[in-house]
């Protein structure tokens, strides 16, 4: 059989597509929906202003053209090229390549695990696992680039193993290039370096580091992230504008002290077992992480590593590398649910190993007492079944809080879409804006500011925060030729004397606007009778 004739596949995908594409005209006021409305300026900046790749622009900009330091921004140049097919930056398109790129790895996920162990029952379950793990449900239709970094990761596994069984010219260069993207729209997909050396190991054993093409490939696959995060860096120093890659400026993903601290491995192992995987799939992966584990009478007496199966070796240096990048970025891990979907594919296919032993006599390789215990049609191999099934209906229950986020954030966003919707159409095209809000790098110098308030206005400008809100920072920049300032107005209300400066200029709010009251009752007396989520927001002329 072959992935062509195996009808259980393309049902598996076409299920998978099908869940991604629902809410997918939603606009960007779900989970992360700063991280998706800044990768959809840039999208949008790339079909308005300047249609090139190698210069990614934001709104929260000030004066500056923009030109921002970030991974390379193959994901937002794709949406971009899709707005020109329709003359229109449509979100829909966005969360469409997500969801295509999402399913299409399923998919190269299927033919990875057929390689490894030719089984396809390991393949169709990890491929069915890979798309109902709830968090890749959730980001596998979000306008962010991390399905797209899903597919670029398992293609490089794919394309360097394939091309280590075939030794062609034409896959070595799909591989290096492949690797290349990959590295080069995210930097931590670094740690795939453990499998790729895995691999070689088992091709070629401990020779493999005197072959000139594995240097070449090495060479090849790096040069493309190299010579871009130089560019990134050089567009940096022109404006000043970053999304904190490295630990210069920015937010420090990278920040070491919490491996010190009890907190981060619970919040890491909860939501592990929680978002990630569920309970349930959690332990479909331990189980699969035990069966495949190498045995002493299984090694070779020239090591282990030397002559191993593929599916061992590249599984486990897979889940090391992945380890490893969670204690070198553990910020990003304990803030951002999105840095967990590397943990997807690798996960995907250790768990699907026991749900195979459930439904065949044996499996080569793996322990024998857990293939005794799981043999087809025992009290235990229902017992596994029971478990995939409560995979899928635990994270039916749980994706519910990634669409309609809580503590009032979802409530939040939606009044600040409606208000900027207002306001694109009511303020001047080109009018430059300051709004008011909150972000998680508020102690952090060119920090990678919020745009969410600027994207749904539909205009460049400046952020501030709390501890900027002073007469003299707005007179500045009103100076600098900001016209607006724009915040929540409990926001705004915060500090009385900053208050009562935005009163004597005028308040108003998105409906109201042109007309402005002097007096704060007045203004709240307005505001109240209006029925729009827009009376939550303040708009006020510098």
């Amino acid at each position: 059989m072959t992935y062509k004739s195996d009808r259980w596949l393309w049902i598996v995908l076409s299920v998978g597509l099908t869940v991604r594409l629902i809410e997918i005209d939603a606009p960007l006021i779900d989970h992360q929906a700063w991280r998706q409305t800044d990768t959809a300026a840039i999208a949008r900046n790339f079909f308005q202003e300047e249609f090139n790749i190698f210069y990614p622009r934001i709104d929260w900009r000030g004066t500056t053209p923009g030109y921002v330091e970030t991974n390379f921004p193959l994901f937002p140049f794709l949406v971009a090229c899709g707005y020109q097919v329709i003359n229109s930056p449509q979100e829909w398109i966005g969360r469409l390549f997500s969801a295509l790129f999402s399913t299409i790895s399923a998919f190269f996920l299927y033919c990875l695990a057929t390689r490894l162990f030719n089984n396809f029952w390991i393949a169709r379950f990890s491929s069915v696992l890979f798309l109902a793990f709830p968090i890749n449900v959730y980001f596998g239709r979000t306008f962010m680039p991390e399905a797209l970094m899903l597919l670029l990761s398992i293609g490089t596994l794919l394309t360097f193993l394939r091309w280590t069984e075939t030794e062609k010219l034409r896959d070595f260069a799909l591989a290096t290039v492949t690797a290349g993207l990959c590295y080069a729209v995210k930097i931590p997909t670094l740690y795939l370096g453990f499998p790729l050396v895995a691999i070689a190991w088992v091709r070629w054993g401990w020779p493999f580091l005197t072959k000139p093409i594995l240097w070449v490939y090495l060479f090849c696959s790096l040069m493309p992230p190299l010579s871009w995060y130089l560019h990134a860096a050089s567009l940096f120093e022109e404006t000043g504008l970053t999304f904190g890659i490295w630990n210069r400026y920015g937010y420090n993903k990278w920040a070491h002290d919490l491996l010190f601290t009890p907190d981060f491995y619970i919040t890491i192992c909860g939501r592990m077992a929680h978002r990630v995987f569920t309970p349930f799939g959690l332990a479909l992966v331990l189980l699969g992480v035990f069966m495949r584990w190498p045995r002493k009478n299984t090694i070779p007496d020239n090591g282990f590593l030397a002559r191993a199966q593929p599916c061992e070796a590249m599984l486990y240096a897979w889940a090391g590398g992945l380890i490893l990048y969670l204690l070198v970025v553990p910020e990003g891990n304990r803030g951002l649910h999105y840095y967990q979907l590397p943990f997807v594919p690798v996960g995907a296919i250790f768990a699907s190993i026991p749900l195979a032993a459930a439904l065949t006599s044996s499996l080569k390789g793996s322990h024998p007492a857990i293939v005794k215990l799981l043999r087809p049609g025992s009290s235990s191999s229902w017992g596994i079944i029971g478990i995939f099934l409560g995979v899928i209906l635990y994270g039916a229950v749980t994706l519910p809080d990634y669409y309609r986020p809580g503590q009032n954030m979802y409530n939040y966003y939606r009044s600040a879409l409606l208000a900027g919707q207002i306001l694109d159409r009511k303020l001047p095209e080109k009018a430059l804006i300051v709004v008011g809000d909150i972000d998680e790098s508020s102690d952090a110098s060119f920090r990678a500011q919020s745009p969410t308030m600027l994207y749904y206005c539909n205009r460049k400008g400046w952020q501030i925060l709390p501890g900027e809100l002073e007469p003299e920072k707005l007179e500045s920049l009103s100076l600098q030729g900001a016209d607006f300032f724009v915040a929540g107005h409990a926001y705004a209300a915060a500090d009385s004397s900053f208050y009562s400066y935005l009163t004597r200029r005028g308040l108003s709010f998105p409906s109201a606007y042109p007309t402005r009251w002097n007096a704060a009752a007045a203004y709240l007396r307005a505001a109240r009778d209006h029925s729009g989520l827009d009376r939550h927001f303040v708009v006020v002329p510098l």
